[in-house]
């Protein structure tokens, strides 16, 4: 699994990048201190010993850093599982090496997901965000689609669609299973995670030598009995 190539960035390109970094881990380490929502930019800028228009400049709300810190965090796990997957044979086997380690990481840090993931949803089709710089580079979606291209040429996956399709539909469900699990705490991201790479490789129809139940008969409302 090859990381993408691209043209050094220039010097000030790098004092940028570097810029980012630090501000979005001072922030990170404030976030761990006192938690997520009590953290003000204000608070952000002092730590990082910045003007607060610096801050602002280059992230305009406090979910921008976060969502920069995190895709920073996300580009470092999965390089360090970059060796593991390319071991790890098959794609059912490789994407749950992928998930486990998701999984540990959203267990212990939930109060993130919530802000993180309403940055993202609501930043679809806006212009980019200083975070977009670590996301290129990070974005889990990457690594899905090397796990479908792989599978692909194995003979595992089908190869008459897309592997870029096929990534961003598990994507969008590894997304509902993360969704899921916020919403419902009873529930246990593990086994949603499961169903979701179950749901992926079997698809929601019953094979088709399964016996099939009747279909039950609905009464139209407007025919049911007043009690």
């Amino acid at each position: 699994m090859s990381a993408p190539t691209s043209a050094p960035p220039g010097r000030r390109d790098r004092k940028r990048l570097q810029t980012l970094e630090h501000l979005a881990r001072t922030a990170a380490a404030l976030f761990e201190a006192h938690g997520y929502e009590p953290v003000t930019m204000e608070q952000i800028a002092a730590a990082a010993d910045v003007a607060k228009g610096t801050l602002y400049n280059h992230f305009p709300v406090k979910e921008a850093v976060l969502a920069h810190w995190l895709h920073l965090e996300l580009g470092a796990n999965l390089a360090a599982l970059h060796a593991r997957l390319e071991g790890t044979p098959g794609f059912a086997a490789g994407v749950r090496l992928v998930l486990d380690h998701s999984a540990s990481w959203c267990e212990a840090h939930p109060d993130y997901l919530a802000p993180y993931l309403r940055f993202r949803f609501l930043g679809i089709g806006t212009e980019p965000s200083p975070s977009r710089d670590s996301e290129q580079l990070s974005d889990i979606a990457d690594t899905f689609a090397w796990l479908v291209r792989r599978a692909q040429a194995q003979g595992e996956l089908r190869d008459d669609l897309d592997a870029a399709r096929l990534a961003l539909s598990f994507h969008h469900l590894y997304l509902c299973a993360m969704l899921r699990w916020l919403a419902e705490p009873r529930l246990k991201l593990r086994k949603e995670f499961a169903a979701a790479v179950d749901l992926f490789l079997h698809g929601a129809a019953l094979p088709a030598q399964a016996p099939r139940k009747a279909p039950a008969k609905v009464v139209p409302k407007s025919r049911r009995k007043a009690p």
